[in-house]
């Protein structure tokens, strides 16, 4: 008599923008630092945009921007201002968010959660980089860490991989922990430390 209807999911729009469009951000809902602008993230209807190469100025207005229209701003770095390195984690975590890759576990609140405040985000594209940075004495206050495994999915490196880096964690950082099928490199990571 009735069909049931399938829930249907609305599809997350994720925009990235940096100062020039390179092979890595060849996607969907690219916006040149030099054309971003309060209209522009609204008539994309982004909820989330993930920024390369802003200054602490820029990420200010680009997060009051968003902010104004309902969209999460994460202005993200790396430690040696490598913006190679910032360009494939946050092309990885858009093709994470719109591939809903098993395990489907990463969404667009974890993101906001790690660029809360005034929390500064950091790119990393390497384990070892990675869990040098978390180890060392002299590491801020991370706030959270997402992390995204690449390559072939082996449950037991996935479990070693997750087990070594909350060892690195304050019993208060958040922890994020997916795998990325689709993902460049070696692993991506976002960490949030405070300012």
């Amino acid at each position: 008599m009735f069909e049931p209807l399938e829930p249907q999911e609305e599809q997350v729009i994720v925009g990235l923008s940096a100062l020039n469009k390179s092979t890595q951000l060849d996607c969907d809902y690219f916006i040149p630092f030099n054309q971003l602008s309060e209209d522009v993230i609204a008539e994309l209807q982004l909820d989330l945009l993930l920024v390369s190469g802003a200054s602490a100025l820029q990420t200010a207005l680009v997060k009051f921007w968003c902010e104004e229209i309902g969209c999460v701003a994460a202005c993200v770095e790396s430690l040696d201002h490598d913006e190679k390195v910032v360009e494939q984690v946050i092309a990885n975590v858009k093709t994470k968010l719109d591939s809903r890759d098993f395990p489907n576990n990463i969404d667009v609140a974890d993101i906001r959660y790690l660029a809360d405040d005034d929390h500064q985000l950091l790119a990393f594209n390497s384990e070892e980089k990675l869990i040098e940075f978390l180890s060392d004495e002299d590491c801020p206050c991370v706030t959270g860490l997402l992390y995204l495994a690449h390559g072939e999915f082996d449950l037991e490196n996935y479990q070693t991989c997750s087990n070594k880096l909350s060892a690195c964690l304050s019993d208060n950082a958040t922890f994020f922990y997916s795998y990325c099928s689709q993902g460049m490199g070696e692993c991506s990571a976002l960490v949030s430390v405070s300012r």
